[in-house]
């Protein structure tokens, strides 16, 4: 249980607050827990419709290739394989 929670039901519990007020606060707390959520989905979402997911294979491809020894060549060939099978340039 958080503490927001416990807190408002320690209020209750002591008399502090009636019923009807706790449910408020609490649904208040739970409206901009929403809220939060919802924002960062949209932010997750305006950052994923600007990656080109066309390319994204070969850039990977690329990466490998430039960081990957020779002793991990066929790594470098899987990814390559993914990569043409994704429809990208290698």
């Amino acid at each position: 249980m958080n503490n927001h929670r416990r807190a408002v039901l320690q209020l209750l519990a002591t008399g502090r607050i009636t019923p009807p007020q706790a449910e408020r606060l609490l649904i208040d707390r739970n409206d901009s827990q929403e809220t939060l959520w919802a924002f960062a989905a949209a932010v997750a979402a305006a950052c994923l419709a600007q990656l080109n997911l066309r390319q994204l294979p070969t850039q990977l491809a690329h990466t490998a290739h430039a960081l990957l020894p020779g002793s991990l060549l066929c790594l470098q060939h899987a990814l390559s394989l993914l990569t043409h099978l994704v429809g990208g340039v290698l």
